[in-house]
């Protein structure tokens, strides 16, 4: 059943009232159900996995589990599709401690979106399958049209080694893929083409007229200098998007090194590429800044046929090294999805988690400014941290499994790649969805604040959450944030090995600090890691991306009052929240304006119970929780349909609100999850207090030890409102006994 409202954003309340208001009794919706569990806890905290490779507060990576890189977008049906080079084939090839060659590469992932942070993985394209001439498949670039037969047609251009461009055709992003052409689109010896010695990493474009074009290009030309390679190029393609309908002719790219890609703005041509890992400011002869090491820098043109007509405007995107990544090559697409730009890029973060040694890659995303007026594109760098949904999942409808933002433990199967399913690897395994939607009504959102108006405050708790990348035996880590009373607030945590962790250090309250938190590990270890995020008092996050080792000459530690900072600078900014130095103190000081994390307090609750239907194949447990794996268990869902895929639902629930991220928690092995979604339970049993569909004893003795303040929630209150009025109170209780025994 479709719940008739819109929700939109807020916080946890797990709590029932005692007055309601007026409702009107309706009936269940999750008909269909198999079996309906008990509402406890199965799977104990200790058995959830913890061998997840993406920080459960990031946005980033997209994939949370396999290697892709060199970014592509297209949209349709309202939906944005991903591609990449599949450097997870590379990986399986090779293995983990071997570097990435990408020899081994012939096949292209897909991955697709509503809100840029749950993303459905559809699985591969074997190129080799569908062009068996091929050498590889790397750095895709796709466009979509709406031809002549109604359909709309999709042409995934792609590099063939570094030799030339391949071009395959559909019409659905998900395939079937053809080869139109039985040979490559491009190669060193197609007529007309010269002087390009690495004529791949192509980048397509359809402008406003309908009209295709192509550019690519690497290497340097006879002619051409470390300055001016010389080597990138451009042509219009013909009606048919596989032919050639001009001269190739060159864009004039300084310290062009590959990437190359095409975005078409208010009648501009905008060119970008990356550039070479030199120094660029020895020679530079253009009105913007020198770019950086291999960052990627943008030209703009009216006439693209016309070398003379490219103007360069400088740098658009980092090196991911110098946003606080491992420096790695690097990849880009911008891309307008709902009125917003998008820089799809990828880095080396999930490798990292996995405390892999090999340089295999991982896409990621960030929001951009675009001036469409002017053609100008913003300067950004890369973030752990990601993006927020641009809409909430809404729960009433029906949502595919294969949907979400982080796992452990889990794979995907995508035999059928329009309706791909989940599949559980051992006891704990989870996977989870961002930003879900519970409450009708919108809640209203924090207020900004103005940093000059932050208000001093205390510091209770901070929690490091780190990934150790580099650790020679076990040992206990300790951070060590200290006060300026000289109080050493010392937290640890037992390293077993590479992997994610969290540690929390208990500060009291205090208001002046000498030390952000420096280190020690036991046993004399040799330990590196990343403090990724810093969560302050359990609500402010701070993204740090801080790389701490002791195997330099001195242990490393996070900022302190030594750091030279003058009166109020800012040592940290995090969410709605800023560290400051103060001199008159010589302290570090936490300074706030408002609510930071995963939605505010605020949010109506939902009036109904209701039920969450999960779609699942196997036998065993499926427990929801809220906000973490760990978190408070919303529902618990037993089965036994070990054979087939089939309906099953949990018992009742009341008392949520706003918006929370959920955990899908697996009992077992195998378990399949292919959909789930949530009904609200509209038609009641009267006296069902505890919504378990039974009226009996029981509820008669729960709503007697609400009245009496021996427990303070109620599974359904509606259901013990014999009255009518709105409230509960003994009239009630007294009309329930004569219902049950009558």
């Amino acid at each position: 059943m479709k719940k008739q409202v819109c929700a939109y954003l807020a916080a946890a309340a797990l709590s029932v009232l005692a007055c309601f208001g007026a409702y009107s009794p309706s009936s269940l919706a999750a008909t269909g159900a198999v079996s309906a569990a008990e509402e406890e806890s199965t799977i104990s905290n200790s058995e959830i996995s913890t061998n997840q490779f993406k920080n459960i507060h990031y946005n980033n990576p997209i994939s949370p589990s396999f290697f892709c890189a060199d970014p592509t977008a297209v949209e349709y049906n309202g939906r944005l599709y991903l591609f990449g080079t599949n450097d997870h084939e590379q990986y399986e090839a090779k293995g983990p401690d071997v570097d990435n060659t990408y020899e081994a590469i012939k096949s292209l992932v897909v991955l697709s979106t509503e809100d840029m942070v749950n993303w459905t993985y559809h699985g591969e394209i074997h190129v080799d399958q569908v062009a068996p001439w091929i050498m590889n498949s790397w750095a895709p670039s796709i466009v979509s049209r709406v031809e002549a037969d109604g359909l709309t047609h999709f042409y995934l251009y792609f590099s063939n080694n570094g030799t030339g461009v391949g071009v395959i055709t559909a019409t659905d992003p998900l395939g079937p893929w053809e080869d139109p052409l039985g040979r490559p689109l491009i190669t060193t010896s197609t007529p007309g083409l010269t002087d390009c010695p690495n004529p791949f990493d192509p980048g397509a474009v359809i402008d406003e007229n309908g009209v295709g074009w192509l550019s690519f290009g690497a290497g340097k030309a006879a002619n051409g200098t470390d300055y001016m390679p010389g080597s990138a190029r451009i042509v219009r393609l013909g009606a048919d998007m596989l032919s050639f309908d001009s001269e190739f002719q060159n864009i004039p790219a300084p310290y062009l090194f590959e990437a190359s890609e095409l975005n078409y703005i208010n009648g501009t041509y905008v060119y970008t590429y990356n550039t070479d890992w030199s120094d660029h400011a020895e020679q530079w002869e253009y009105d913007c800044d020198p770019p950086s090491g291999c960052s990627m820098v943008y030209m703009t043109t009216k006439t693209p046929l016309d070398p003379d007509s490219w103007v360069m405007r400088g740098e658009c995107f980092q090196n991911p090294g110098q946003a606080g990544f491992d420096y790695s090559n690097n990849h880009t697409h911008m891309h307008k999805f709902r009125d917003q730009y998008y820089m799809f890029y990828h880095t080396l973060m999930l490798k990292q988690g996995m405390g892999i040694k090999g340089s295999y890659r991982s896409m990621q995303v960030e929001r951009i400014n675009v001036d469409e007026e002017t053609v100008t594109i913003s300067k950004i760098g890369g973030t752990k941290k990601g993006i927020q949904t641009i809409q909430g999942v809404d729960p009433f409808q029906q949502q595919p499994a294969a949907s979400l933002n982080n796992t452990a433990d889990m794979r995907v199967d995508t035999s059928d790649m329009h309706n791909p399913f989940l599949l559980s690897g051992t006891v704990g395994a989870w996977s989870s969805v961002r930003s879900v939607t519970f409450t009708g009504s919108a809640v209203s959102e924090q207020p900004a604040v103005d940093p000059a108006d932050y208000i001093l405050t205390g510091v209770d708790t901070i929690t490091y959450q780190i990934t150790v990348t580099d650790v020679d035996k076990a040992t206990t880590l300790s951070m060590h944030p200290s006060t300026k009373s000289g109080v050493d607030c010392t937290g640890s945590v037992e390293i077993s090995g590479t992997g994610n962790y969290t540690i929390t250090c208990d500060l009291g309250g205090a208001k002046d600090l000498a030390n952000m938190g420096y280190f020690t590990a036991s046993e004399d270890a040799q330990i590196t890691f990343t403090v990724d995020t810093m969560l302050v008092n359990g609500t402010y996050a701070f993204d740090l991306s801080a790389e701490l080792t002791n195997t330099r000459e001195w242990a490393d530690g996070l900022r302190n009052i030594w750091n030279g900072f003058s009166d109020g600078d800012t040592v940290y900014t995090g969410d709605n929240a800023v560290f400051r130095y103060s001199k008159t103190a010589d302290a570090i000081r936490l300074y706030t304006g408002g609510t930071s994390g995963s939605g505010s307090t605020d949010a109506p609750l939902l009036e109904d119970p209701a039920v969450l239907t999960a779609e699942v194949r196997g036998t065993g447990t499926l427990e929801v929780r809220l906000d973490e794996p760990t978190g408070p268990l919303l529902t618990s869902i037993s089965f036994d349909t070990p054979d087939k895929f089939s309906k099953v639902s949990g018992k009742a629930f009341t008392g949520i609100g706003g918006t929370h991220d959920l955990y899908f928690v697996f009992s077992g092995v195998d378990i399949a999850f292919r959909s789930w979604q949530m009904d609200l339970v509209t038609e009641r049993l009267m006296g069902d207090v505890n919504a378990d569909g039974e009226f009996n004893v029981a509820d008669v003795v729960t709503l007697q030890k609400y009245l009496i303040r021996e427990t303070d929630t109620l599974a359904d209150p509606k259901a013990a409102d014999y009255t009518g009025d709105g409230s509960l109170s003994g009239t009630d209780l007294v009309r329930m006994k004569r219902a049950l025994y009558n």
